[in-house]
């Protein structure tokens, strides 16, 4: 597979991005993974770029090959999530102020040979598919304060939505963050799936859903892609840093 790309931008607004994205390879499997810095004193690029570095080298030395087995995916995933936070908290040994460093992590673990495709979600920052209908389903739920009162409390989404901080997070991985690990388990439709596509909330904030499916239908080149719904987040005003990643899955546009 060849046709795949990322971009992060600091933005507009920021002096600094704290986004992370990477993209790997090993045998027929791969990954694609987001994540989104926060905390001070530079406390947010070090959590998402320990978590990227993490992920990406026990990727290459002990990702679960050649199994269509969701547990053993899920178990890999919990204990590169730990290792991320016991990075973490070393650092914060020789600055407190680290300790309160967090990031959201949005991950895809695929292969088109052995036909599984696991989405995997902390935070606020999603990942969406893209199906050779042409159709985009935002496949995470954010994890924020909103969500949790639509859920737990059964409040509408517009009385949540005017809650005061329904955005918060409730969820991120971090030294004394509470963690929550949503996986979902979209082999059953990987015939269907033409392209997974993950964004940081300084894109999905700041351009509509209908645009993002529209780009991704109209463009073939997955980097173009990504630079043009980046670009678009861009010009609509984003005041956050921007990401996105992208990978086509489907061996031919069947879709269009």
């Amino acid at each position: 597979m060849n046709n795949f790309g990322e971009l992060s931008v600091v933005g507009n607004v920021r002096s600094e991005n704290q986004d992370k994205t990477g993209i790997f390879f090993k045998n027929d499997c791969g990954m694609l993974i987001l994540c989104d810095g926060m905390g001070g004193h530079f406390g947010g690029a070090f959590a998402s770029n320990i978590t990227i570095n993490v992920f990406n080298e026990n990727f290459q030395k002990s990702v679960p090959l050649e199994k269509n087995d969701i547990t053993s995916y899920a178990e890999w995933f919990k204990s590169c999530v730990e290792l991320a936070r016991s990075e973490m908290k070393k650092l914060g040994e020789n600055d407190e102020a680290k300790l309160d460093m967090g990031t959201t992590l949005t991950a895809a673990i695929f292969s088109t040979k052995f036909n599984f495709l696991y989405i995997f979600n902390i935070g606020d920052s999603r990942t969406w598919v893209l199906t050779k209908s042409g159709d985009l389903k935002q496949i995470t739920i954010d994890h924020n304060l909103m969500n949790r009162l639509i859920r737990e409390e059964g409040l509408s989404e517009l009385q949540a939505k005017r809650t005061r901080f329904s955005t918060a997070l409730t969820s991120a991985l971090g030294p004394q963050k509470k963690t929550k690990i949503e996986i979902f388990d979209l082999s059953q439709e990987m015939d269907r799936v033409y392209g997974i596509l993950c964004t940081s909330d300084g894109v999905h904030n700041f351009i509509e859903k209908p645009a993002i499916e529209l780009t991704l239908k109209e463009e073939e080149n997955a980097f173009k892609a990504v630079q043009s719904i980046v670009q678009t987040a861009l010009e609509n005003r984003s005041t956050d840093n921007a990401s996105a990643v992208y990978a086509v899955i489907a061996q031919n546009s069947e879709w269009r």
